[in-house]
């Protein structure tokens, strides 16, 4: 275990939950002293300080170039969706990019029938994956982290999770592009996410599937955290159940369990691609990790590893990775 997510656990203060059919959302609360400055993706493209592109003319699928030009660091969470380019893309793990610094990205594909330029940078989609994508790629990652192969995903596990995503939204995509169901099904996850107010103070949430646990994500600024609100939500509220909200008092002790839980996760510690530390932690049934930068930690995600009970019908089943591969340009 390490004492930095211990720390991390004991500083989160839970809130009322809320809930809205079966997606419940409590508010999480808490301080992160000595943050540096930073802003979100959103923020940084909106003000063109934030440049990410292609690594060269012909393109890598697993890295992207990234250059930051504002005054302050610029943060960019695992699972945020970058539209453009050559293909659709998500973040491996979460970065932190210094003013004036200029990093390599490590991403995966969620557009694996397109790779041809729409546009030469790329803009912030809007979305953040949906959870079992990010479950892929975190999952993935901290394996491969921990035999020294760096910052990558599985690539075909995370092309796999797009194909049931379509599946099960009903919502085939011409490129496989995961962003084609977010925008499908945008306005019921407006919807949902109205429920669900930013508090003064909130940092983040735990976020509950008919009373079991989905995930955690923590930000380390308040100001940060209501940027970042509404995308969080959207994320769990997209494959969450529909059905009848479960009892507040057991979603609050549930979330309860699973902070404490954290205090006891294998974890090991990795140089960030951009600044700072990435601790990558593992349990029974969760998966996670935590940007760390000058001592303090900017974003902490912990993902349920099993909170869907009813896998995709063989009658609906998306072709695999490998009955797939054939039909792509790499």
């Amino acid at each position: 275990m390490s004492a930095i997510i211990t720390d991390l656990a004991g500083r989160l203060r839970l809130g009322r939950p809320a809930s809205d059919g079966g997606l419940t959302i409590v508010p999480v609360f808490g301080e992160f002293p000595g943050a540096p400055l930073f802003v979100t993706l959103e923020e940084a493209m909106a003000a063109n300080s934030l440049v990410i592109t292609e690594v060269s003319e012909g393109g890598s699928v697993p890295t992207l170039k990234a250059s930051n030009s504002g005054s302050v660091g610029v943060l960019i969470l695992d699972g945020e969706e970058l539209a453009g380019a050559k293909q659709n893309r998500v973040l491996n793990t979460t970065v932190y990019i210094r003013p004036g610094q200029e990093i390599m990205i490590p991403v995966s594909c969620t557009e694996a029938g397109r790779w041809a330029y729409q546009s030469h940078d790329f803009d912030d989609s809007g979305y953040l994956a949906a959870k079992d994508i990010r479950v892929a790629a975190n999952e993935s990652v901290t394996g491969n982290l921990r035999m020294s192969l760096g910052f990558k995903s599985d690539q075909g596990r995370v092309w796999d999770e797009v194909g049931k995503l379509q599946v099960r939204h009903g919502r085939q995509s011409p490129t496989s592009a995961a962003r084609d169901v977010y925008e499908h099904k945008a306005e019921d996850m407006r919807r949902r996410e109205a429920a669900f107010a930013c508090l003064p103070g909130q940092i983040g949430v735990v976020a509950l599937w008919s009373g079991r646990v989905a995930g955690l994500d923590v930000i380390g600024s308040g100001k940060a955290y209501a940027r970042l609100h509404g995308r969080l939500v959207r994320s769990y509220a997209l494959d969450a159940p529909a059905g009848a909200p479960s009892q507040a008092p057991r979603d609050l002790q549930a979330a309860a369990d699973w902070l404490a839980a954290l205090g006891r996760v294998q974890t090991t510690e990795h140089e960030s691609p951009g600044a700072g530390v990435s601790y990558r932690f593992t349990g029974a049934g969760v998966v996670g990790s935590a940007l760390a930068v000058d001592g303090a930690v900017l974003h902490a995600v912990a993902l349920a590893t099993q909170t869907q009970d009813a896998p995709v019908p063989d009658e609906g089943r998306y072709p695999g990775f490998f009955e797939r591969r054939g039909h792509f340009p790499w």
